[in-house]
């Protein structure tokens, strides 16, 4: 109970901001490992280590040799035994290299984030080499409990956006030698799988929010593992039969469809994110969306056209375009579709000054009137390229100083992985289109993506499992600092009982000290109330002798003859006489206490006959 008291105190004391002692992370692993000299078939060394959600069982494999080594008797070469061990994994908070005041989880750049793995720490190294001692009864270090060298080490997080697509991020560790592990997830900025990352983690991806995120990510390690089986993306003609390949592409077989069409490359690009869905390559493949759209965009055009995308004249195109993406509702008349393209750009002038522009309005309807969901990834052609460039030429004052054709060289130089522009007259107008051929007859075949793939090994350790991101707020690291707080606390109590068994001998003495002084200051009052007796009795037998004799008149004096702080008021002082009434001294005050010095005086009867 005792401890667990203490425990409570440290776990308040942390959640309350009192700073902890924050241990470095990690060990630097053995140099001359190879898995082939490790016995992978049993964990030899098994321990049980708390965590901040139970406690967990680390393990660690043997070196082949540890059995020669301990059938030596004589012992002289227990320093050559070695275990290995990947500890308990754990993402682990480390600082923001722009604020190193500042941990994060999660690092972010233009093309994703990466994040840090703790892997064995010095308490579980401990706990397997006390393991070791025990079992062998020899004494080893813990050094001899090593990082086991992995060879491949990859995580995945799957997200779901509102409608429930999901979408997955990949990461992977290329750096084995280095503790922590860095592990970088592909997510460039602005992609989908990014929003929803971001968005999982608080927005921003502050560090606050990383403590009350939840995620789960699914990870994989091995050590030296051997290519096994590659899968690669193939569909063949009944697959493509199936899904409506063909028909989404070229329309129905027969007098309503086409042999040979063009393609833009949004069209191509909304396709890709259908199949991505379709084909359930987020799950198979482990790949992002991004990165499939680009892959099969590529290997598509490749198997399926007789010209890839170059710029052809915008008549030939939109006469052979696909319908694919397009809103079957809308007018998808050639010359219909060029007029309104011929309205998106237009040419603004203020005084001697032009330059091109983006109608944001045509833009819109242009867009929205004809693209499948309003728009969405399935439109056929966006022109988002040239619209972002007009819009931005727009808005800067640089487009002043420049000529109508410096301009367009500018926009056709932006835009020309989807359309060039020319000018007539006082408008802009599209020339030709980036768009590629595709022929009807290449798709009877099976057609093979090899840059859409997943591949297996088969390596003698392997190992899967989850990490949690909540549980990495309070990870392994977080208890040893808490025992560590304990630890401290214990410390201080022992100190606090120390000076309390001080202080009750220092009260002790001081308290026999009082006594003796109050024991002596009695003895003086005692001493004092006797001297002025005796002074009162000899004064009264003095008054009396003078009474006996005849005198006519008589006077009493005193005079002080040593006197110190403690005599006041006068100190030298005479009654009246005796025939003039009763007439008393002046005042006299003795304040005589046990403290050094006193007062001396004298009296003396003057009388006159």
């Amino acid at each position: 109970m005792k401890g667990q008291a203490l425990l409570t105190i440290a776990l308040v004391e942390l959640l309350m901001g009192i700073p902890l002692r924050v241990e470095g992370h990690g060990h630097n692993a053995s140099s001359d490992q190879t898995t082939m000299n490790i016995a992978f078939d049993l964990p030899d060394l098994t321990a049980t280590l708390e965590t901040p959600t139970g406690t967990s069982q680390l393990e660690a494999f043997k070196s082949i040799n540890n059995d020669q080594i301990l059938r030596d008797t004589t012992g002289g070469r227990t320093s050559e035994l070695f275990w290995v061990s990947v500890g308990l994994p754990n993402f682990v908070k480390t600082p923001d290299p722009r604020n190193q005041t500042i941990k994060r989880l999660f690092h972010f750049s233009n093309n994703g984030f990466s994040t840090y793995v703790e892997m064995m720490t010095a308490s579980q190294r401990k706990a397997l080499a006390t393991t070791a001692k025990t079992k062998y009864r020899v004494e080893i270090s813990e050094n001899q409990v090593v990082n086991l060298i992995l060879s491949r080490f990859q995580c995945t997080l799957l997200l779901y956006d509102d409608v429930g697509s999901k979408y997955i991020l990949n990461g992977k560790v290329s750096d084995f030698r280095n503790f922590p592990l860095r592990m970088d997830f592909v997510a460039p900025r602005r992609s989908k799988e990014r929003q929803l990352f971001t968005e999982s983690i608080g927005g921003g991806g502050g560090a606050e929010g990383e403590s009350t995120a939840d995620l789960q990510f699914d990870c994989n390690m091995e050590s030296s593992g051997k290519l096994m089986k590659t899968n690669t993306l193939m569909i063949s003609a009944d697959q493509q039969q199936q899904i409506g390949l063909e028909e989404k592409l070229f329309g129905p077989a027969g007098p309503g469809g086409a042999n040979e069409v063009y393609v833009t490359r949004d069209q191509m690009t909304g396709l890709a994110s259908e199949m991505y869905a379709t084909l359930n390559i987020v799950e198979d493949y482990q790949m992002p969306e991004v990165q499939f759209r680009e892959a099969f965009v590529e290997g598509l055009v490749a198997q399926v056209s007789s010209s890839v995308f170059a710029q052809v004249s915008v008549d030939v195109a939109l006469a052979s375009l696909s319908k694919y993406g397009f809103d079957i509702g809308a007018d998808i008349q050639p010359d219909v579709i060029k007029r309104d393209i011929g309205k998106v750009l237009e040419i603004q002038t203020v005084g001697s000054k032009t330059r091109i522009i983006l109608n944001e309005t045509s833009y819109r309807q242009f867009v929205d009137s004809r693209s499948r969901s309003g728009g969405g990834k399935a439109g056929f052609f966006r022109l988002s390229a040239s619209a972002n460039w007009a819009n931005a030429n727009s808005k800067s004052s640089v487009s002043d100083d420049r000529s109508l054709n410096d301009q367009l060289r500018e926009l056709n130089s932006a835009s020309q992985e989807e359309a060039q522009w020319e000018v007539q007259g006082n408008v802009v107008r599209p020339k030709s289109l980036n768009v590629a051929r595709l022929t009807r007859s290449r798709m009877s075949k099976t057609l093979t993506f090899n840059r859409i793939r997943i591949q297996s090994f088969n390596a003698p350790f392997q190992r899967n499992f989850a990490v949690y991101t909540l549980r990495s707020a309070i990870s392994e690291p977080f208890l040893e600092q808490l025992r560590e707080r304990v630890v401290n606390l214990q410390n201080v109590a022992q100190q606090t009982r120390d000076e309390l068994a001080t202080l009750s001998g220092t009260v002790r003495h001081l308290s026999t000290t009082v006594a003796q002084g109050t024991s002596t200051v009695n003895g003086q009052i005692q001493q004092l109330g006797a001297a002025v007796h005796s002074a009162r009795s000899e004064l009264t037998a003095s008054i009396n002798a003078v009474s006996s004799t005849s005198l006519r008149r008589c006077r009493i004096c005193f005079r002080e003859i040593e006197g110190s702080s403690q005599c006041q008021l006068n100190r030298n002082s005479c009654s009246g006489w005796s025939d003039a009434g009763t007439v008393w001294t002046q005042p006299y005050r003795d304040d005589t206490d046990g403290r050094s010095g006193g007062c001396q005086y004298q009296w003396v009867v003057e009388c006159q006959a």
